[in-house]
């Protein structure tokens, strides 16, 4: 247990640490605490927390830096919740105030201006796919036999691919399946359309239409590709900024990690709805010991649940990030909620 002085050196150490980068010393803490104490008294209270864990020497300076047990007592113990600077307001509604096309591009806006607030790397997984459903597919020619296959889902995603038909094939050819899909078919959860695709449909339409059962194959892959989990990521390269002596290797491991959506769902995806602050060690993989990972899942009634997390030094300004990203979550889910409406 801590005694309030205490708690007030460490949280000092802590803010101050974040903003400039360097070891804090006691004539530092005595200035800005204005403590009725002497520059002796200071030294023993952080002669203290070093004992308990709470911070560390460095071999550079006199003063001391938080430990990861340090920040673990703080943001558990002292940090307080922030309000809304204006500054984040605004943030807020120069991404949410606007109108999106699709999904995508709400959510690349909202990690890329999110990155810029914060100067760190900013991560975030739409909900998963469990209500998708399929709006429209068309065929549209390109040059000569290239024609392209676009499909269109009811969260605004269009998701194309070309590929040339068989010689002696016109795409007019086509339309009897075209047509078929759009009347059977739209409207339907695209997991069901696939387990469609992968039944007896092909052998039914092929009794009925002269189609070439591989052309379904290569629809299924597309609209395989529109509910595919996708890792929107912001500020990727912010991450350099408070990356000491990482061997190039790690680093593009690291960005690896960011692009990789099981992997940063299952990283990001303990929050339960709160805010989820996990500091070096804690992160359960060697790549992100380095780093704090402020995350949060966000639900999207009948649409399933999505995850964002800003990733920085555990030397990190954690109240104002707790603050954004919660504030960001909320805004996000009830902006999903209306489009999806």
């Amino acid at each position: 247990m801590l005694t309030e002085r205490q708690r007030l050196i460490l949280a000092a150490i802590i803010q101050d640490y974040a903003k400039t980068g360097k070891a804090v010393g006691s004539k530092t803490l005595l200035e800005e605490l204005g403590l009725a104490v002497s520059s002796a008294t200071v030294r023993n209270e952080m002669a203290s927390l070093e004992e308990q864990g709470l911070l560390q020497k460095e071999h550079t300076s006199s003063g001391r830096v938080p430990s990861q047990r340090g920040y673990r007592y703080y943001v558990d113990k002292i940090m307080r919740s922030e309000h809304m600077t204006q500054v984040a307001q605004q943030s807020l509604e120069r991404v949410f105030n606007r109108n999106f096309q699709q999904i995508d591009d709400l959510m690349q806006t909202m990690v890329t201006e999110l990155a810029n607030i914060t100067g760190y790397t900013v991560v975030a997984l739409k909900p998963e796919s469990v209500d998708t459903r399929l709006s429209g597919f068309r065929l549209v020619p390109v040059d000569g036999q290239q024609v392209m296959a676009i499909i269109v889902t009811n969260d605004g995603q269009v998701t194309s691919q070309s590929f040339r038909l068989p010689e002696g094939m016109d795409v007019r050819g086509l339309d009897d399946m075209v047509r078929y899909i759009n009347q059977t078919l739209v409207n339907q959860p695209i997991v069901d359309v696939l387990r469609t695709l992968s039944g007896d449909l092909p052998l039914k339409m092929e009794r009925t239409i002269r189609t070439p059962v591989a052309f379904l194959q290569l629809f299924g892959d597309v609209l395989a590709r529109s509910i595919r989990d996708k890792v929107f990521v912001g500020g990727r390269l912010n991450v350099l900024d408070y990356t000491d002596d990482t061997e190039l290797q790690e680093i593009k491991q690291l960005l690896q990690l960011l692009d990789a959506p099981s992997a940063m769902r299952q990283v990001m995806g303990n929050a339960n709805d709160g805010v989820l602050i996990q500091i070096g060690d804690e992160n359960g993989n060697s790549l992100l010991s380095p780093y704090s990972l402020i995350s949060s899942t966000y639900r999207v009634p009948q649409h399933g649940v999505g995850a964002l997390a800003v990733l920085g030094p555990t030397a990190m300004r954690y109240a104002d990030v707790v603050n954004l990203v919660d504030a960001y979550r909320s805004t996000l889910s009830t902006q999903l909620l209306e489009y999806y409406r």
